[in-house]
């Protein structure tokens, strides 16, 4: 576990994961204890899969919670006594509360995709189909379980490594109208979509992604969980063919505000948070 920037006197949170150093959740989450009035601090922490298990032990006895991001949110499941039902049937938890030693789970990620969608496409994206890319990792399956759970008519599922998606195909079977890809199916699972979810890390680091724009139809809307200061390789891909595409920059102000919730309760001063988040990122 190796600290991330500075950790200041009663930072009580943070966020882990590895890369770690892109995040803009300390930005956020501070703007909201300060808002609060909170004394305590949110940092990052580099945090390895292999090492997060010892990670947790450490936090446990200093910290009051904390946020997962990639690789981590599977493998944590594993690592706290209590998951909230809606983690569990998610498969995958990206926050921590300490209640006394003991550590519950949550998933936020799910409510901060809907709003997120909601706020950039309106309410109707939920009647249409829809990709994921990356629907292996912790994001991908847990948005892939939400999106089947509340309805979506149809799902196609890419994955690097296809036989991720064993545990998908059979906890939704009969839920939706399932469609499962390794990564060459990808142009297919496009074109049988009209919105485009990537849950991967692919563009984290802002390497091209050398797909052809034209797999894209003028219909198509396509949100890339990845965010940057700049352009994500996913969105600038989609824009270059004229396509409305948008960053996981709101979906990470949503899934934060939840993650406040659990920690502080109401209220959540989600305009001070969406503030400093936007600010940081270049888009005041």
């Amino acid at each position: 576990m190796e600290q991330v920037g500075s950790l200041e006197p009663g930072v009580g949170l943070a966020v882990l994961g590895d890369p770690i150093e892109h995040s803009l959740s300390p930005v956020m989450q501070n703007a909201a204890l300060a808002a609060r009035g909170l004394a305590h601090r949110y940092g990052r922490l580099r945090v390895s899969e292999a090492e997060l298990a010892e990670a947790f032990r450490h936090l446990r006895e200093r910290f009051l919670g904390w946020n997962l991001t990639l690789p981590l949110k599977l493998a944590a499941l594993n690592l706290v006594e209590e998951v909230d039902e809606d983690a569990r049937w998610l498969n995958a938890i990206n926050t921590v509360v300490c209640r006394q030693g003991r550590l519950a789970g949550f998933n936020t990620d799910a409510i901060g995709l809907h709003r997120a969608l909601d706020e950039v496409f309106g309410t109707n994206w939920k009647l249409t189909s829809v990709a994921i890319i990356g629907a292996g990792g912790g994001a991908g399956s847990s948005a892939a379980r939400y999106l089947a759970r509340i309805g979506v008519p149809a799902l196609a599922l890419v994955n690097r490594t296809p036989e991720k998606l064993a545990p998908l195909r059979a906890a939704l079977a009969g839920l939706t109208d399932l469609r499962l890809y390794g990564w060459d199916g990808l142009p297919r699972a496009v074109a049988e979509s009209r919105l485009l979810i990537n849950a991967s890390s692919l563009g984290l680091d802002g390497t091209p992604l050398g797909w052809d724009p034209g797999w894209l139809q003028g219909d198509h809307r396509v949100f890339d969980m990845v965010y940057r200061r700049d352009l994500t390789p996913v969105v600038a891909w989609a824009r270059r063919r004229g396509i409305v595409a948008v960053d996981g920059l709101a979906m990470l102000l949503y899934q934060g505000a939840a993650a406040f919730r659990h920690w502080f309760g109401e209220p959540v001063p989600e305009a001070e948070m969406r503030r400093a988040l936007y600010t940081a990122a270049g888009r005041a």
